[in-house]
């Protein structure tokens, strides 16, 4: 709006220094800035609103990407958990398996019938 009002106050400034007879061009000429302006406008405008779309979509995007994140954060120290729980119960029945004696003596593993199932909490 400052810009169309700075273009009045220049038509005037133009006004007052022109002769009479060149008066007319003035005005057609500052007629044509006009629609130069308008279209000018129109143009920024138009691609103000392409980029305010497109702002909005990745907006959406990203949004939705953070959604996801925090969703993979929150599974991996889950998985964390449970794997430190798991550590946890074979080193336990590592240490029951090793004080046992049960040893299968060709391969140094259990044999079948010594083998007891635990369950993992």
């Amino acid at each position: 709006m400052k810009i169309i009002q700075r273009v009045a106050h220049q038509r005037k400034k133009k006004k007052s220094i022109v002769p009479d007879g060149k008066e007319e061009s003035m005005v057609s000429s500052a007629g044509s800035n006009n629609s130069s302006m308008s279209e000018n406008y129109s143009t920024l405008l138009q691609a103000f609103h392409e980029t305010h779309e497109e702002a909005n979509r990745l907006a959406g995007v990203n949004n939705r990407l953070k959604g996801l994140n925090n969703w993979l954060k929150n599974r991996v120290s889950s998985l964390e958990e449970e794997l430190e729980i798991v550590k946890t119960d074979f080193e336990h029945l590592n240490m029951i398996y090793q004080s046992s004696g049960y040893e299968n003596e060709s391969t140094n593993q259990p044999s079948v019938k010594t083998v007891r199932c635990w369950k993992l909490k």
